[in-house]
């Protein structure tokens, strides 16, 4: 009772100056939390963040390789559908805002802390501390995996485009040199260009959204000849096996290849509650980080199946594309 008594003495002590400052403080005063990060993004740098987090246009490229290899375009295909339906279910769940469903998290709960802050306050009063203290540090995880895995993806694959027309050739060194200047840049943007966020993630969104669309376009335009509908969505390849040997598929099952080949999906459909830890800074929070969590699932999961389909059709030569020197197949059927 005491500490109810004091959330509803911070929102009644705050309440002339939140009025001044809008509904979304008022919100965060009913919950007893107060206003600290200034607003300055509204609902399109919201969907931008989590967008651009999703990158379909990198994310999928970092694991085509592997897609091709564990299972092939029949599981990266329809693994891609399956995934994006199931992520679009967790996200759905995380925005809605629906009392009688009891679904609004997002809607409810627009703070900067969110899956974290979430987990505390769906929880027994009880197993609050230990749900959030869980939930927060595998977030942060994974937000240092992802992060890690972007990034040495994208050196590798700034590696490989400076080999073409040219006579470098990447080393372990370059490619973690290139790794560590990506990095270092990152960390100086996000920890002092605060502010320039809001635009790059302007640019970034039509850069995905046109970028992928004309990138589709482009290869199938260019490609000499394209696969057939036949290889695209049914064919079914094990190449999990080291050194040539039996793949996964003949010593257990191709129902356990098809789960570990979805990963490539599923590695790239994440970030989405990137706009839920940014609703502290947007306006009409509870509405704007909602629609920004649907939107980049379904925007990321309509592009990146047509880029899918589009770097599949445009496959000249799969033993080739598959043993590419640079292990950038995506390059090579460029």
């Amino acid at each position: 009772m005491s500490d109810h008594s004091e959330t509803l003495e911070k929102a009644e002590v705050g309440k002339p100056e939140l009025i001044d400052n809008g509904a979304d403080e008022s919100e965060l005063a009913r919950m007893g939390y107060k206003q600290e990060l200034k607003r300055e993004l509204g609902l399109l740098q919201n969907f931008g963040v989590s967008f651009s987090i999703i990158s379909v246009i990198t994310g999928i490229p970092s694991l085509f390789l592997y897609g091709l290899n564990t299972g092939g375009p029949a599981v990266m295909v329809w693994g891609w559908v399956i995934v994006a339906c199931a992520t679009m279910l967790v996200g759905l769940a995380m925005a809605v805002y629906d009392t009688d469903l009891c679904g609004e998290v997002c809607s409810a709960h627009p703070t900067s802390g969110g899956p974290y802050f979430w987990a505390a306050m769906l929880s027994e009063p009880a197993n609050a501390p230990l749900a959030s203290w869980i939930t927060g540090w595998f977030n942060l995880l994974g937000q240092v995996a992802v992060t890690t895995g972007i990034s040495f993806g994208c050196a590798n694959f700034l590696s490989t485009v400076c080999t073409f027309n040219t006579s470098f050739t990447p080393t372990s060194r370059t490619t973690m040199g290139v790794y560590a200047a990506i990095l270092v840049s990152q960390g100086l943007i996000n920890t002092f260009g605060v502010h320039l966020l809001k635009y790059l993630n302007n640019v970034s969104v039509w850069w995905h959204a046109a970028g992928t669309t004309s990138l589709v376009i482009a290869i199938l335009a260019r490609a000499p000849s394209h696969q057939s509908a036949e290889f695209v969505f049914r064919t079914f390849i094990d190449n999990t096996g080291i050194s040539g040997s039996e793949g996964w598929g003949a010593r257990a099952s191709h129902a356990y290849v098809c789960v570990i080949g979805i990963l490539m999906a599923q590695y790239t459909l994440t970030g989405f509650d990137a706009s839920a830890h940014m609703t502290e800074e947007t306006h009409n929070a509870a509405m704007a980080g909602s629609i920004g969590i649907v939107m980049a699932i379904g925007v990321s999961a309509v592009l990146g199946w047509f880029l899918v389909l589009g770097l599949l059709f445009s496959i000249q030569d799969l033993d080739n594309t598959i043993a590419s020197p640079t292990g950038q197949p995506v390059a090579q059927i460029f």
